[in-house]
């Protein structure tokens, strides 16, 4: 079922001005393939960061192909911390059919010190799916008594 929802995201840079955009969406399936990848998140820049204050670091970009789902691995990669988002939520959002570029993450440290660039942050794992459009009720359903009556 098609629901009417607002999508707000950063219109330039991250902390700058939110832009919202209002449209329908609908929820789908996927399907994971057989093959991922795994990719490193390295940091781009020299960043001071201070215990439980989440800070957006500079990453070196990473491209993340079209029709895939990407996401870092929860586990803790960096001494100082964990990267708990990976991508962009600056300028309008971008559908997993499409091709993505990510170059920044949100880092949560766990104490005081400093992340130099060049080094490890996450992995970001990007897994190929085929989306799927969810039937509407009891379509399945029909299309199986249909297919398989004899």
């Amino acid at each position: 079922m098609a629901k009417r929802i607002s999508y707000v995201y950063w219109k330039h840079e991250f902390g700058g001005e939110t832009e919202t955009l209002a449209t329908t969406a609908h929820s789908y399936g996927y399907t994971i393939g057989p093959h991922g990848e795994w990719e490193m998140v390295i940091a781009a820049e020299d960043k001071a960061v201070k215990k439980d204050e989440t800070v957006v670091l500079k990453i070196e970009e990473i491209e993340v192909p079209p029709k895939s789902i990407a996401f870092p691995c929860p586990t803790m990669r960096h001494a100082l911390g964990v990267a708990i988002s990976v991508g962009a939520a600056v300028g309008k959002p971008a559908r997993a059919e499409e091709r993505r570029y990510f170059n920044q993450a949100v880092f949560l440290p766990v104490c005081d010190g400093v992340v130099h660039k060049g080094e490890l942050l996450s992995i970001l794992n990007i897994l190929y799916a085929t989306l799927e459009r969810r039937l509407a009720r009891g379509a399945a359903e029909k299309w199986l008594r249909e297919r398989y009556r004899y």
